[in-house]
């Protein structure tokens, strides 16, 4: 299973997690963060690839996740090590991580976007074994979706721009024990209309929940799945 793939699947992994119902939530004006992130929600539900892109900037998203994952990656690299020393992937340096990530960032991102296009077009038949991969990704994504409810907090604005906490649960089935909970944090812009969309997405290692946790279930993941 290639590097690729993996990154792929915890990309996607994230995309579920946005998809999760949203639990105590009262529907806003369609001018407020909140509503904005309800939309993405009922578009990964509903499969809808239109409403996604009105409500998620991909350029920005996937750049910032690229971005923050090679850092967080990078300079936590002896931290990964030590919590799981049979993952080859952990056993690098820091300066080999950034060289490494920089070096795969345009085929990583790529990746993805055709994972979301399997997503977003279920009767799309699959051609190179890029596709198949893409494709199986895509059926991973309703699996996760399936098994993971998303409760959001006040978000925090500053100027044209928003900070809205997520916490993420699963339930008690395997792909919901994968990932008990986690927390990212969403970043929206204000668009001209009024309207917000999403531009990235973060985590970090001072939250229990954050980004250890999103690495423990990709491990778990793996061997849920049977990889080395």
């Amino acid at each position: 299973m290639t590097y690729r793939l993996r990154l792929g699947a915890l990309v996607l992994l994230v995309a579920a997690l946005i998809g999760g119902a949203y639990t105590g939530y009262c529907y806003h004006r369609d001018r407020t963060p909140e509503a904005a992130l309800h939309a993405i929600a009922r578009a990964v539900v509903t499969e809808d690839r239109k409403l996604f892109d009105e409500y998620v900037d991909e350029d920005a998203v996937f750049a910032v996740m690229h971005e923050e994952a090679t850092a967080l990656l990078a300079d936590n690299i002896a931290a990964l090590h030590e919590r799981h020393p049979s993952d080859w992937f952990f056993r690098h340096d820091t300066a080999f991580m950034y060289d490494y990530m920089a070096e795969r960032r345009a085929a990583d991102i790529a990746f993805t976007r055709l994972l979301l296009d399997y997503y977003f077009d279920a009767e799309r038949v699959p051609v190179t074994k890029e596709d198949g991969n893409a494709r199986w990704g895509s059926d991973e994504v309703r699996a996760f979706a399936a098994h993971y409810t998303a409760s959001i907090e006040l978000p925090v604005i500053t100027g044209d721009r928003a900070m809205v906490n997520v916490i993420v649960r699963g339930d008690d089935t395997d792909y919901g024990r994968l990932l008990p909970e986690g927390s990212v944090t969403m970043e929206l812009a204000r668009q001209t209309d009024g309207r917000w969309k999403l531009v990235g997405v973060h985590t970090d290692t001072a939250r229990t929940n954050g980004f250890y946790a999103l690495i423990d279930a990709a491990e778990r993941y793996w061997e849920f799945q049977g990889w080395d």
